[in-house]
């Protein structure tokens, strides 16, 4: 990595114990946006909570996955739901699944965000964000997952939001796959990370916005769970 870039990071990774609240302590074994998850496919973070009114789901990247059906496993290597819908991890628009939780594992399920139990209060439109706008992220990419500072709260920088893709600057690594971000001012979620570090540490993914709408043309209607 570029000395440039990585001081980049060390600065972001500082600023977000400024802007960021104090967290809510929660169980150990909750499972929330945030958190770590494990496929046969690899190791990622899970972004938000959804439901269809009957069922709830945790979303992750695509590209964490390998197809409908397969398990997902939190830290502990305990499992808590399979992949009920998979995107196309090639189109960055559309690099999300969904994993329905398990009856038997609902009550480890929270809405809030690691670290920032206040987030997300709802989703992002492009209408809502502007470049430089802070936008807050939790994750299990290395170094980052070794502190719970760095893991839970780290700042990026707003950049490109169509509506059904984003781009932020900012520290996001190998492991932050699948994971939240919150557009500060709102308190809003923006969108999930898929692809990292291209030229000088910029991230993009899908946005939530577009993640429902695409759920929905192939099927599946669900809704943001706030807390």
């Amino acid at each position: 990595m570029a000395p440039r870039s990585a001081l980049l990071l060390f600065a972001l990774a500082l600023a977000a114990a400024v802007l960021a609240a104090p967290g809510m302590a929660l169980a150990a074994g909750a499972l929330q946006p945030g958190s770590f998850v494990r496929t046969d496919t690899g190791e990622c973070t899970l972004n938000f909570a959804y439901t269809d009114g009957a069922s709830t789901y945790l979303g992750t990247a695509a590209h964490c996955v390998g197809g409908v059906g397969q398990v997902a496993r939190d830290k502990d290597g305990v499992p808590f739901g399979e992949v009920a819908l998979r995107g196309d991890p090639i189109l960055l628009a559309d690099d999300y699944a969904l994993i329905r939780v398990r009856a038997s594992e609902l009550s480890r399920v929270s809405p809030r965000l690691k670290g920032s139990p206040r987030y997300p209060t709802g989703f992002t439109v492009p209408t809502d964000t502007r470049n430089g706008d802070a936008v807050q992220l939790s994750g299990f990419g290395l170094p980052f997952r070794l502190l719970p500072l760095t893991q839970q709260r780290r700042i990026a920088l707003m950049g490109r939001d169509n509506g059904s893709s984003y781009q932020v600057i900012g520290p996001l690594l190998q492991g932050d796959s699948g994971g939240p971000l919150v557009h500060v001012r709102t308190g809003r979620a923006l969108g999930i990370v898929s692809r990292l570090c291209v030229g000088l540490c910029t991230a993009q993914g899908p946005t939530v916005q577009g993640i429902l709408a695409r759920a929905k043309a192939r099927g599946l209607v669900v809704r943001l769970i706030a807390p």
